[in-house]
């Protein structure tokens, strides 16, 4: 089987994965930086530069948060050379400038419609993609990770942007304030994904096993792995002791080949233990809202 363009780059950026020496790690820096919107929103970010021939992973966040989230990610990620670039979406954390100079926060954002600023934080990664391309950093060497709207996000802005090596979505669901997921992801095309869930929410866990599905119909089986936990939703599912687990699924993204069910997974579960099956229809009405969650 032929590899898509974009899984092959991310795969022959990292041949390997391994501490870097102190050295090593001390020459590489983050930065404090701004990204510029297409419509004008001044987003604050953290930005570390890759080590030569590892990929990069733009950090997007959940509702009513700020980067400041992906705590747990960020010494990982250095030390084992990955760069990364994470946001304050447009009204949350440090990015609450409107283009015109006023300041507004999310909680003056509309919950519903195509077009409220929850839909347009899709400008807000593609600022990234566009702040990593003027670092040289191409869009197969990046990874789009995002949590709750974040993963809604990640796939819908890698859905429009195929060249995107690949998406981490934690706890993503059918709707987040207007970000729907499950056209996108039809659409996310032959790449890898990796999908990871809680399962101690009934609700969403039923969402997931839907998302999960139809990944594996829209994307091919072998390009969707799973972690499922017992407990757990949004940025604390992975954490300082299994980050390590994610930043090795990035070098391997096919494996395994079948669903994969954490150790602490709740009672009952087991690999393969979700059936495909046909996802929901997509549309206003039709899809419970996560904003409270």
């Amino acid at each position: 089987m032929r590899l898509n363009t974009a899984f092959a780059a991310v795969l022959a950026l990292c041949s390997a994965l391994f501490p870097l020496s102190a050295a090593a790690q001390a020459e590489r820096e983050e930065e404090r930086v701004t990204l510029t919107t297409e419509d004008g929103w001044n987003l604050g970010a953290r930005y570390l530069s890759a080590a030569a021939g590892a990929p990069t992973v733009v950090l997007i966040h959940t509702q009513k948060s700020d980067l400041s989230e992906w705590d747990a990610w960020f010494k990982p990620l250095k030390r084992y050379g990955f760069g990364y670039l994470a946001m304050d979406l447009r009204g949350h954390g440090n990015s609450f400038v409107r283009p015109d100079g006023s300041t507004a926060t999310w909680r003056a954002f509309a919950v519903d419609g195509q077009d409220n600023e929850y839909n347009k934080m899709l400008r807000d990664v593609e600022a990234a993609l566009v702040y990593l391309s003027t670092h040289s950093v191409t869009p197969e060497s990046t990874v789009l990770a995002g949590s709750v709207l974040g993963a809604n996000l990640a796939i819908k802005a890698a859905a429009i942007h195929p060249e995107v090596g690949m998406v981490i979505a934690i706890s993503p669901t059918f709707n987040v304030n207007g970000v729907l997921s499950v056209n996108p992801l039809r659409a996310y095309g032959r790449r890898p994904i990796l999908l990871i869930t809680g399962a101690d929410r009934a609700r969403q866990y039923t969402e997931f096993q839907i998302l999960n599905s139809t990944a594996k119909i829209a994307c091919g089986k072998e390009n969707v792995s799973v972690i499922v936990e017992a407990k757990g939703f949004g940025p604390g599912l992975v954490n300082k002791y299994n980050v390590r687990r994610v930043l090795d699924w990035i070098l391997n993204p096919r494996l395994p080949e079948i669903v994969e069910f954490s150790t602490a997974a709740a009672a009952g579960l087991a690999p393969g233990a979700t059936e495909q099956a046909e996802a929901a229809p997509e549309g206003p009405g039709t899809m419970p809202d996560y904003d409270n969650e």
